[in-house]
């Protein structure tokens, strides 16, 4: 498990320092092998350049090397991402999670450019972040050559539209030099496990379940994974996937692991009803969700 933190703030909208702290415990002590911020489950546009590097610090620090912590550096232009990766690499970060800039989608040509921009200032390795908007620029093809031609790419998470397809296409292009993780809020991810994909990088609401599933099937039990994603991780799923901006830090608050659960404004969606929280409510005591209350 190699999940993306959300930002801990406060109710003014600070950085939660703290807060941050012990999602970063509750992390490792969920079995986590690796630590990621700045994805979009982090709110990373939403967050300012004083932030920004206080927030790697804070994280780099707090780990102290008890695993390895990558860094997402993904912005609005070509220049921005790369002083994004300079930075995360002169804090310490030891992963740069690249995606595409988010408003002006470059074509794969420009693709390929940004990561030579990136690869000419830095020398820590490189996430290619997929996602389903880059999906479609960012295919099989697209992401081998840029394994094969910029190097130091150390592995590739898949999503969007079909990304079971690409799972199998980057696999088979790739030929087990670059690891393929799977994503998508775990989404799929008993069949990813069937397709050979044993890393995942999902939210941090509820590791002990996904972990629960990878280390049921990595230990031979698939019929133990396979009860326990579709009885305690798609149910939750069902509105997960709908609101993960607004799920996300409710669940951990329920756990007691952050104080705060709001959104960094503005917010993606409305927050949900109070009827679809009264029956997500009872979706997560029928699961045993774990509630500080």
């Amino acid at each position: 498990m190699t999940p993306i933190m959300p930002t801990a703030i406060t109710e003014q909208g600070h950085v939660d320092e703290s807060g941050q702290r012990r999602v970063i415990d509750y992390c490792l002590e969920n079995g986590a092998v690796a630590l990621g911020h700045f994805g979009y489950a982090s709110e990373f546009y939403k967050i300012g350049d004083p932030d920004r590097r206080r927030l790697i610090e804070l994280i780099v620090g707090h780990v102290k090397g008890r695993a390895p912590v990558f860094i997402g550096v993904t912005g609005l232009s070509n220049r921005i991402m790369v002083e994004h990766a300079r930075q995360a690499e002169d804090l310490g970060a030891d992963l740069l999670m690249v995606s595409l800039p988010y408003v002006n989608l470059p074509n794969a040509d420009g693709a390929f450019r940004l990561f030579e921009e990136i690869r000419r200032v830095v020398d820590t390795p490189i996430i290619i972040q997929d996602t389903g908007a880059t999906s479609p620029i960012l295919t099989a093809d697209v992401i081998a050559r840029l394994v094969n031609e910029i190097g130091g790419i150390h592995s590739v998470k898949a999503e969007g539209t079909s990304f079971l397809d690409k799972t199998v296409q980057l696999t088979e292009r790739l030929g087990g030099r670059v690891q393929v993780i799977g994503g998508a809020g775990g989404r799929h991810l008993i069949h990813l496990l069937h397709l050979g994909v044993t890393a995942f990088m999902t939210g941090t609401e509820a590791l002990d379940i996904h972990g629960a599933v990878v280390n049921a099937y990595l230990n031979g039990d698939e019929e133990e994974a396979a009860r326990i994603y579709f009885e305690r991780l798609l149910p939750y799923l069902t509105f997960y996937m709908d609101h993960s901006e607004e799920l996300l830090k409710k669940m951990l608050h329920l756990r007691g692991v952050i104080d705060c659960p709001a959104v960094i404004e503005p917010r993606q969606a409305p927050p949900m009803s109070e009827v679809e929280w009264r029956e997500f409510e009872w979706v997560l005591r029928r699961i045993g969700y774990p509630n500080r209350r």
